[in-house]
């Protein structure tokens, strides 16, 4: 049972049903609203979006306002010389090797910079591609 000195408890049931008739009645402009609301929303995301991807495109310049200074002759990257795929290619022929002698072939032979993770690199597009072949635990040949 309701509380005897709530407001709306004391309101004629007659008045409560004209202002819920009324506020149905402004549910369809309140979804209207609402929708366009949602529009703007994502046109504004949109935006945010565009902005982030030019700002990270762009190189960072030094606290005065120049560029940096590190990107000199000495530490630019080599621009790519084909994918992982095709280097291993090159370097597995038919004899067996294991990834980790694909990985030092590669960096011996200067096609790869090396790192950490090039033996899981190396596993990786290995069983990846068809053109590789497992002949027994670890050990890859090339398909001709």
């Amino acid at each position: 049972m309701a509380k005897k000195n709530h407001p709306l408890a004391q309101a004629p049931l007659n008045e409560l049903a004209a202002e819920l008739g009324r506020r149905r009645a402004a549910l369809p402009k309140l979804r209207t609203r609402r929708d366009k609301l949602r529009k703007e929303l994502e046109t504004l995301d949109a935006e945010i979006t565009a902005l982030e991807a030019i700002a990270l495109e762009r190189t960072p310049k030094s606290p005065s306002g120049t560029r940096s200074k590190r990107t000199t002759a000495s530490t630019k990257r080599q621009p790519r010389s084909g994918t992982l795929r095709e280097k291993i290619g090159k370097i597995l022929g038919e004899d067996p090797m294991r990834p980790a002698e694909i990985a030092r072939e590669l960096v011996e032979k200067g096609l790869h910079q090396g790192g950490k993770a090039l033996n899981i690199q190396v596993s990786t597009t290995l069983a990846k591609f068809e053109e590789f072949s497992k002949v027994a635990r670890g050990q890859w040949i090339r398909k001709d």
